[in-house]
């Protein structure tokens, strides 16, 4: 994967404590904010995702729930065949 160079400004106080970090995991700073930065991108992906299959789950309970109706008196009959 090709790498580009990209300055940043950060508040003093977080560069104190990324640097730290990258000291503790024994990596480069600009190592610590790609593996950081792609998290993040992934956990909004992930949310994201998270509230559309909740949306859609909504949707199919909500189909469901008709359709369930619909042959309720279906069901109803056939219910009386059983032992």
């Amino acid at each position: 994967m090709p790498y580009e160079h990209v300055n940043i400004t950060l508040p003093n106080q977080l560069k104190v404590v990324l640097d730290k970090e990258a000291e503790l995991e024994k990596i480069k700073r600009s190592t610590l904010i790609h593996r950081e930065l792609e998290f993040y991108l992934q956990f909004k992906r992930r949310k994201l995702l998270n509230q559309l299959l909740k949306e859609g789950y909504k949707e199919m309970a909500s189909e469901a729930k008709l359709l369930s109706k619909e042959f309720s008196s279906i069901d109803r009959e056939a219910l009386k065949y059983v032992d």
